[in-house]
């Protein structure tokens, strides 16, 4: 009967290259479903060695805990799918347990299953999650962070809520403008000649009653309007509710985003949101790599000597992307120091297009260096916020 081995205590560091396991460790892959999670388990050579599956309850989390314990081999690190989502309660239960988890992207196993023509079954899947944490030691941690403070986990909900709203609030105005241009042309030459959708709705509520003459389709349309910009005005109301409960959580967690111009509260939510624990990112380089503003090496013939072309990097973190052009607009719009650098990036015979590039990146590294300096003084100063539920 082979000795019970628990989880190491430490957590590897891979700097750049592949370490192999030594003889008699393993590593686990896991496939989450929101009733059900399967493990499965290989050794260093990618043997497969053990499958199990639990239900994904607080029963179930405890007998794959005493599974990992059980287990022949020295578990290093412990992959799973969807750790931000439906494998988050197993990832939690597994880093509280001293495990290293990492994340394992789906397209990963997709694309080893369509290249092996493998089938697809949850067991199939947890063996592939397993090996594609056997081959690459420097996947990104689970989750976004180890622990989620209270006040963290609030914010979340608070913008997944206002996401929410904000999607229906523009269905609303999509659908309503499809109506608006069925309305006899009578109705239509008296309302506001913009081309957005809110004024001409505003502009209906206020001649309700007064048009004669329409058919009983044009007054149920007209009925539909009406409803539609009740639901707007109720959806912007709850928005605006919503808006007020950010800035007390960016004090509770310390964050001096909204010191960078062009970031507000909503921005320094998004930021919080999609980052999660900056310490995760060791270097400015890896977290500029993780959103997508480090530009690519494309060029061939230089040798040893440094890459003679980039390329734009379409991969990364898109919503970060995203806000970091919203803020480089912003910036040269109405901040002095971003036009002096897009001027200087100019004058240095780059387009308009590269000089763009080049300010994004910048900004990727003053956002992390703000979010790092507010960790930092947040643990320094013994902040303590109470654990999630």
């Amino acid at each position: 009967m082979p000795t019970p081995r628990g989880p190491r205590s430490h957590r590897s560091r891979f700097l750049g290259k592949a370490v192999e396991l030594e003889a008699g460790h393993g590593v686990g892959g896991i496939d989450p479903h929101k009733h059900s999670a399967t493990l499965a388990v290989v050794d260093s050579h990618g043997h497969l060695v053990d499958v199990v599956s639990v239900p994904v309850t607080p029963a179930g989390i405890g007998e794959l805990l005493e599974f990992l314990t059980d287990t022949e081999l020295v578990i290093d690190r412990i992959g799973v799918e969807g750790s931000a989502a439906l494998g988050q309660p197993v990832a939690v239960a597994l880093s509280a347990a001293g495990y290293d988890v990492r994340e394992v992207q789906p397209n990963r196993t997709a694309e080893r299953r369509r290249r092996r023509r493998r089938a697809k079954t949850d067991i199939e899947d947890a063996e592939a999650i397993a090996r594609e944490t056997l081959a690459d030691p420097q996947l990104p941690p689970a989750g976004k962070h180890a622990a989620p403070e209270a006040a963290w986990e609030e914010l979340t909900a608070v913008h997944d809520w206002r996401d929410s709203l904000i999607l229906q609030r523009v269905r609303q105005l999509t659908e309503a403008e499809a109506v608006l241009v069925s309305l006899p042309l009578s109705i239509r030459s008296q309302l506001p000649s913009t081309s957005r959708v809110l004024p001409q709705l505003e502009m209906l509520e206020t001649f309700a009653g007064q048009w004669d003459g329409l058919s009983t389709v044009d007054r149920v349309r007209l009925d539909r309007l009406q409803a539609a910009l009740d639901d707007i005005r109720l959806l912007t109301g709850r928005i605006k509710i919503l808006d007020k409960r950010i800035p007390p959580l960016l004090e509770q967690l310390g964050c001096t985003l909204t010191e960078i111009c062009g970031i507000g509260p909503v921005t320094a939510m998004d930021l919080l949101v999609e980052v999660g624990d900056p310490c995760r990112f060791t270097t400015e380089a890896q977290f500029a790599r993780w959103c997508g503003s480090a530009p690519i090496a494309l060029s061939s013939g230089e040798g040893h000597g440094p890459a003679r072309r980039h390329r734009l990097d379409v991969g990364g973190n898109r919503n970060v992307n995203s806000i970091l052009h919203i803020v480089h607009v912003t910036q040269v719009r109405c901040h002095e120091p971003a036009r002096t650098y897009v001027a200087r990036k100019i004058a240095e015979n780059k387009t308009k297009r590269e000089a763009r590039r080049a300010h994004k990146r910048q900004l990727a590294n003053v956002i992390i260096r703000h979010m790092w300096k507010d960790e930092a003084l947040r643990k320094t100063s013994g902040t303590a916020f109470p654990a999630a539920a």
